[in-house]
């Protein structure tokens, strides 16, 4: 399957399907704004060929600013995806759109793909009522909850910086570094994921929710500690619960995403060495 469309081809998730996938078309907030629809419409019809699919990368992330910013949050996580939905059911086009384990409360701790939803924060809120507005508005979609992204930074200037790269920049400034125990999640390298997307679009995989993460959880201590590990770094991460870092958005203590559909990615210690040795170790930016 080729002539796929990518939107946020700039983006982290984004610009890694855009090296997976054969010959797609890769469009980013220069090219248009996802939020005149009709602008959208208009750009998707003048193509030459329909698109064999369209990937939504687009997505407001920003889980505490959505606190405030519960607006904007909204129209991108969820009106947004009702609209391109509905426009790629009329053309007959799949489509791709992901979400988070952010989501869940965290009550039940480990989530498969029938789990109901009950999400703590205006960012899980709107991921939540998007994933509806995908499902209500779309005959052919894949719906890809994934957690804790991480891998080369996007190109866009929007484009959020992982924990690991955020990590590694406090390490270069301190000798000791505050990690997080009580908040439990999975971790996904962004090779992986496009990959298994690539896998989803291109095989015509049944349609429906999937989750796709790397095998195993870990807490950001976990993340942290396995991080410096790996690089031989002389860092003293220190084990703090969440309240010591008060934030506006409430997080679930543990939510893993059970992967019950796909095949198995590589438990995230392996992904995680294999990120930090392609682009720290080999290219001596450690």
């Amino acid at each position: 399957m080729q002539n796929i469309l990518i939107l946020g081809a700039k983006g982290m998730v984004g610009q890694q399907l855009m090296k997976e996938l054969v010959n797609p078309i890769g469009w980013d907030r220069n090219d248009v704004d996802v939020l005149n629809m009709a602008a959208l419409r208009e750009k998707i019809l003048t193509l030459p060929q329909a698109p064999s699919a369209v990937i939504n990368c687009v997505a407001f992330n920003d889980v505490d600013g959505a606190e405030q910013n519960s607006e904007a949050c909204f129209a991108l996580n969820r009106d947004f995806v009702g609209k391109l939905a509905e426009f790629c059911k009329q053309l007959e086009i799949p489509v791709v759109h992901f979400s988070s384990n952010y989501v869940f409360d965290g009550e039940k701790g480990e989530y498969n793909e029938g789990d109901l939803p009950n999400p703590l924060s205006i960012y899980g809120k709107s991921k939540w009522e998007g994933e509806q507005a995908l499902i209500a508005n779309a005959e052919k979609y894949y719906l890809v909850r994934t957690s804790v992204i991480f891998g080369p930074k996007g190109e866009s200037g929007a484009s959020k910086r992982s924990f690991v790269d955020l990590m590694l920049d406090l390490a270069g400034k301190n000798a000791s570094i505050k990690a997080i125990t009580d908040e439990i999640n999975s971790v996904t390298l962004v090779t992986d994921l496009a990959r298994a997307v690539k896998f989803l679009v291109t095989e015509q995989k049944p349609y429906g929710i999937y989750h796709v993460s790397n095998l195993g959880a870990a807490s950001w201590y976990d993340l942290a500690k396995e991080i410096f590990f790996i690089l031989d770094k002389k860092i003293d991460v220190i084990p703090v619960p969440s309240n010591e870092f008060p934030r506006p958005a409430l997080r679930p203590k543990k939510a893993v995403l059970l992967n019950t559909k796909l095949y198995k990615l590589q438990p995230w210690p392996e992904a995680l060495k294999e990120f930090l040795v392609r682009e720290y170790i080999i290219k001596g930016k450690a």
